[in-house]
């Protein structure tokens, strides 16, 4: 369900992503394909009834046919421009942690992690504190 703020889920966006690569057939007409794409077809059904009302996907070819629509094709650009805005804002509060000394190959790769968005700003903190992130060894 979309939130109030427009926000998607991860599955919505997974989905959207997909979708802005081609058209895909309707999941009750062919699960290998978002099988395929390591979505899952019940999860789909679920979800996919308020992208449609929302606007972002609409149905072609009859109900045969799932497509991303201008605005799914907007949003999906503005929920990765929010993605990367955070991850831009994380990689400039962890250079604080890199001033502050840290030893250059830990700090190297814990940057390499945070701007690839593998790490959260927490991690990449911890990893350079103690050479392990808060999920454990990295």
């Amino acid at each position: 369900m979309l939130v109030p703020s427009g926000q998607l889920s991860p599955l919505q966006q997974h989905l959207l992503q997909e979708l802005d690569l081609c058209d895909l057939p309707a999941p009750e007409g062919a699960p290998e394909a978002y099988l395929a794409r390591d979505l899952d077809t019940n999860e789909i059904r679920d979800v996919l009834p308020s992208l449609v009302w929302a606007g972002l996907v609409e149905r072609r070819d009859g109900p045969d046919t799932l497509a991303l629509t201008p605005l799914g094709a907007a949003t999906l650009r503005s929920a990765e421009c929010d993605e990367l805005t955070a991850r831009l804002s994380a990689v400039a509060a962890f250079a604080d942690t890199v001033s502050m000394g840290a030893e250059p190959r830990s700090a190297g790769l814990a940057l390499r992690r945070l701007a690839e968005g593998t790490w959260t700003l927490e991690q990449a903190k911890s990893y350079v504190r103690t050479g392990e992130t808060s999920a454990g060894r990295s």
